[in-house]
């Protein structure tokens, strides 16, 4: 969606439908009816972008090529919300299981990631439970 000059991401379910933004002094908050979908930190500078790679994580499962060079998985890394864990564990399942069924993988533990606090899905991938031995790809 665009407010101004920049543009914030809404979950893909949400595009093309009317939403509602309220600007405050140092973030943007996005409605649908009275429920709040969406939250970031608000643009200063003009013709900018605020990406959260999770709005974005039920498009690159289909097609996960796209997610190595996602815009909103770099600002995920620069948010620490895409730690080290998450890439190392990524790096390890491409070697292990091939580029394509690790990203996939990899956007699965996020997407549960939704439903867990943050630092749980980020354990498991420290301690090699998920994917790597079982809950990731078939065939792991």
């Amino acid at each position: 969606m665009s407010v101004g000059t920049n543009r914030y991401s809404v979950p893909l379910r949400l595009i093309g439908r009317m939403v509602r933004a309220t600007l405050h002094a140092s973030d943007l908050v996005v409605y649908d009816g009275r429920q709040e979908v969406a939250r970031h930190e608000r643009l200063i500078a003009k013709g900018q972008a605020r990406l959260d790679l999770d709005h974005y994580l039920e498009a690159l499962v289909r097609k996960p090529g796209a997610f190595p060079g996602a815009t909103a998985l770099e600002q995920a890394r620069s948010a620490g919300k895409f730690t080290p864990v998450h890439d190392a564990w990524w790096e390890a399942a491409k070697a292990a299981h091939g580029e394509r069924n690790a990203t996939r993988a990899l956007i699965e533990v996020l997407l549960m990631g939704r439903h867990v606090p943050h630092e749980h899905p980020v354990a498991g991938l420290t301690s090699g439970r998920a994917g790597l031995h079982g809950a990731g790809p078939q065939g792991c």
